[in-house]
């Protein structure tokens, strides 16, 4: 009986830490978050979330603003995701703070590569025919109407984030983590796509509250 009970208050004990770490991170008390959060990680090394705001402590010590709002999109994302895909979120995310403590990761051979394997494909399209599509028509349009399985080619980077902010413009969040989430390499120009996705599944999440409080 002595022993299940201190694996409940270690349970507890290892929730407790994590939930104040998380409110001195979000509030940019980074050193009491790195403390807090690197207990919570010794008390099971294997919790990704102790892990992830062990990372972003540290990382908020120099860059405080990225920290915060990488934290943010991480629990915007929880809260939206399905419980089952919650290690894939956490994966996507600790790729996420490696990149930004490299600083040298970028997209130029996998856009090459993807357009090489793509343009070898029957469903590939260019976003150069999207771009023009799109001086006549609406981008949810657009994309609502491509095949499921239809490979975007991108001749060039800019290209690319330029069709990741299009989609976090119209909503298509889920598409977005989806790409996010493909890349072998993730690079620091995602962090303004991440904020503004961040904001946006906020707004979702408030919505949903509302419509649950009126009924």
């Amino acid at each position: 009986m002595q022993t299940i009970q201190l694996q409940s208050t270690h349970i507890m004990t290892k929730k407790l830490l994590q939930k104040k770490g998380a409110k001195a991170l979000l509030s940019g008390s980074f050193q009491s978050a790195f403390y807090l959060f690197e207990r919570a990680f010794w008390l099971d090394t294997h919790d990704l979330d102790s892990r992830i705001g062990l990372y972003l402590a540290d990382m908020g010590i120099d860059f405080g603003q990225e920290a915060v709002g990488i934290y943010e999109f991480y629990q915007s994302i929880l809260a939206s995701e399905k419980r089952s895909d919650k290690q894939r979120v956490q994966r996507m995310i600790l790729s996420l703070i490696e990149a930004f403590d490299n600083k040298t990761h970028n997209l130029s051979k996998a856009v090459q590569r993807s357009k090489t394997e793509a343009m070898d494909s029957y469903d590939a399209m260019s976003y150069a025919d999207i771009k023009a599509l799109l001086k006549t028509k609406d981008f949810k349009e657009i994309y609502s109407r491509l095949p499921l399985n239809t490979k975007l080619v991108f001749g060039e980077k800019g290209d690319f984030y330029e069709f990741l902010s299009l989609l976090v413009q119209n909503d298509y969040i889920e598409a977005l983590l989806h790409y996010i989430d493909s890349l072998p390499r993730y690079d620091m120009e995602l962090i303004p796509l991440i904020e503004a996705a961040n904001n946006k599944l906020l707004e979702k999440n408030k919505a949903k509250k509302r419509q649950k409080v009126s009924k």
